[in-house]
């Protein structure tokens, strides 16, 4: 449950940065707190949602992907409209919004993943090396 609220937290965070930098690009001075809440609700539901289809699993990796990708993007479309971001954000940013964010993520959980082995290899080194004394 912790690894999936600082999921949400860091999605929400990395999700407000992008925002910040598209909305500049776009002439934007500010962000309305709002639009926080709103990051943070979608990150939630995609964060619940793949937590719960992940558990589906694939023989091919492309396909858990597909599936993610198609999950996220299917929410920040549902909630572009529920929220009314097109009347200030194309469709298309939203949707490369969503999809710079979930690349940056799954790289973040990849070296996340590669500590986590390097530390359980040396935890495993240190008690061979105590077991041989």
């Amino acid at each position: 449950m912790r690894k999936i609220i600082t999921n949400i937290f860091a999605a929400t965070g990395l999700t407000l940065i992008i925002l910040a930098v598209i909305a500049s690009l776009y002439g934007g001075e500010f962000l309305f707190i709002s639009s926080v809440y709103q990051a943070l609700a979608v990150n939630l539901i995609i964060a619940l949602g793949l937590n719960i289809i992940q558990n589906i699993e694939s023989k091919y990796f492309i396909i858990e992907v597909f599936r993610d990708v198609t999950f996220t993007l299917c929410i920040l479309i549902f909630a572009g409209y529920l929220f009314n971001w097109y009347s200030s954000t194309p469709i298309l940013v939203v949707i490369i919004m969503g999809l710079v964010i979930y690349v940056i993520s799954y790289l973040i959980n990849i070296i996340k993943i590669n500590d986590d082995i390097a530390f359980i290899n040396n935890r495993l080194k240190v008690n061979r090396d105590i077991k041989k004394d």
